[in-house]
């Protein structure tokens, strides 16, 4: 055995390891330090402050307000690279051009290319109605509008105007507004318009370069996307008179007398055609009957194979009909609708069916009746209980109401009597004193439904408010006789629109509004153009506009154990 040669290659894997752990008692300390003196941290370039500017227009070939204009494509360059959001709904060319325009971007420009020839001796406009953004942070050109004239001039008129919802007067963003040449009262039913442009987020719209003529004006929600008002579902707004397009110096609807803005109420006309949805049977012998349009007044027939009792109701909004049985069908029934006297429903009915599994035995989960209490804590109204289904009758049920009085507690027992009617509230007969803590106690199966469900036992817990936590309000309508106004609606209302009272007001009258929750209210009034109670929309193959809807400005502000007296004079303008 060669003894130089190993002892050679010994000390040389000696060397190596001492290398190796040199190098790594090295990379460790290195690696300490950088954690101990965060030298390792990377942060990447901030790229500087966010672009907030909107792409600006830097070429437009041909030229803004062009004449004689005989190509087919536009194309408009930008200061930034640019997308396009929706432009074959968002790009309104007025007047409206037979076939689909092709829009493109390429770079930073954005193309149009028109698929068929232009009618001659016209001006086009084209609204771009925010659909312009810049790449990278979506930036939108507001506003921008080009025009071009296929003839020898440029028509210069312009209208201007807005759209408000008839029924909150709120503005109508989005809505196409449609301007005809012609004074036809078909037109919007079945023609598309001359001119064509759509409201801003504030409901305002614009009209420019248009001829010196007179117009008449719409408003359209489209639905079907063929400009035409021919959908029960649309929505319309329609002006009374036509309208003379104006010359103004500077494209601006500011730059009008805001007395020249036309106004259009955008309105859905009355659905006459009655549905009934498919009934609802949410518990043991319950059923609901939902319409699409409220009922004035019905009847009702059952049929079944046994005899079958029933009490039945409708609710605050008058478009749901609800049946409760007093005895219970075994195995269906048939019922027999009659509404507003004209329509008749035929309906077959099943016992509840509803089950519930538990683990794998199938089980009728166990209902009850709910109970609730009402005015619980409103001095001047009477503390009710409420049941979720019609209770029997029973000559004498006996109710407990325990009270704190200074620091001891008493208890009071009473009585109640349940008639043989439908009866689904019954009032606490009990004076409840201000500021006094009570409890009240229902013992569970105290009432028993004709369904033979029965309530749980329930505690109620509540105190009365004082006179001094309400205030009174006094107001002077004054009333001028107007040509086709035959009256007022006049709703008061929380500032959350709760509504508090309404009346029907004809003459000059003053209206006590008693024991009100101190906060600010409205007043809301609707002019009646008939003695009806409601607001009517409007019919534009009638010619009926919407009835006028409007707030009274100032919020009047009650205080507690305070009276208010204001004077409110009904005149709309």
């Amino acid at each position: 055995m060669n003894f130089r040669l190993l002892f050679e290659q010994i000390t040389s894997h000696v060397a190596c390891y001492k290398s190796y752990v040199s190098c790594c008692t090295f990379c460790f300390l290195l690696f300490a330090f950088c954690l101990f003196f965060g030298c390792a941290k990377i942060v990447m370039p901030s790229g500087g402050p966010k672009d907030t500017t909107s792409p600006k227009v830097v070429g437009e070939k041909p030229e803004n307000g062009t004449t004689n204009f005989t190509g087919k494509t536009i194309k408009i360059t930008f200061d930034e690279f640019v997308t396009l959001n929706n432009a074959s709904e968002n790009v309104i060319i007025s007047p409206p051009v037979s076939e689909h325009v092709e829009f493109t971007t390429q770079g930073k420009s954005v193309i149009l290319k028109f698929r068929n020839n232009l009618s001659d001796n016209t001006t086009y406009n084209l609204f771009f109605s925010d659909c312009i953004q810049d790449f990278h942070e979506s930036n939108k050109l507001s506003g921008y509008t080009f025009a071009f004239s296929t003839g020898d001039s440029i028509d210069q008129y312009k209208l201007f105007g807005k759209v408000e919802n008839a029924e909150t007067n709120q503005p109508e963003a989005g809505v196409f507004v449609m301007l005809y040449e012609n004074d036809i009262d078909s037109l919007p039913l079945s023609t598309q318009p001359n001119y064509l442009t759509k409201t801003d987020d504030n409901g305002y719209f614009s009209f420019f370069h248009l001829k010196s003529k007179k117009y008449k004006v719409f408003a359209l929600k489209d639905i079907n996307a063929d400009l035409m008002y021919n959908l029960p579902n649309e929505f319309i707004a329609f002006s009374d008179t036509v309208h003379q397009a104006h010359f103004y110096e500077n494209d601006s609807l500011f730059e009008a007398d805001t007395r020249s803005l036309i106004t259009l109420r955008l309105f859905q006309e009355e659905d006459t055609v009655q549905l009934i949805a498919p009934h609802i049977n949410p518990q043991k012998g319950v059923y609901h009957f939902p319409y699409k349009i409220p009922i004035n007044s019905f009847n009702i027939k059952i049929e079944g194979d046994t005899a079958v009792d029933f009490f039945s109701k409708i609710n605050d909004t008058k478009d749901t009909l609800t049946i409760f049985f007093k005895t219970l069908f075994i195995d269906s029934a048939i019922v027999y609708i009659q509404t507003d006297d004209k329509r008749i429903d035929t309906v077959e009915i099943r016992p509840y069916r509803n089950t519930e599994r538990y683990g794998k035995t199938r089980v009728v989960p166990k209902s009850k009746i709910d109970v609730t209490l009402s005015n619980k804590d409103n001095l001047f109204l009477i503390t009710t209980l409420n049941f979720s289904y019609p209770i029997k009758p029973v000559d004498s049920v006996a109710i407990s109401i325990i009270s704190s009085l200074f620091k001891g507690r008493d208890t009071t027992v009473i009585y109640i009597s349940i008639p043989d009617s439908f009866v689904m509230q019954v009032p606490i007969p009990y004076v409840f004193e201000p500021k006094i803590n009570y409890s009240l106690w229902l013992r569970d199966s105290l009432f028993y439904g004709y369904n033979n469900d029965t309530n749980d036992t329930v505690m109620f817990s509540f105190s009365k408010k004082t006179e001094k936590d309400y205030g009174n309000l006094i107001l002077h309508y004054i009333v001028e006789e107007k040509q086709n106004i035959v009256g007022y609606i006049v709703q008061l209302l929380t500032s959350s629109q709760k509504l508090i009272r309404k009346d029907f007001i004809t003459s000059s009258q003053k209206i006590e509004y008693k024991h009100l929750i101190p906060g600010g209210y409205r007043i809301k009034v609707i002019e009646k153009k008939n003695r009806n109670e409601k607001w009517d929309t409007g019919n534009y193959q009638k010619k009926l506009q919407p009835e006028k809807i409007f707030f009274i400005e100032k919020e009047i502000n009650i205080r507690g154990f305070w009276d208010v007296e204001e004077d409110i004079e009904l005149d709309t303008g």
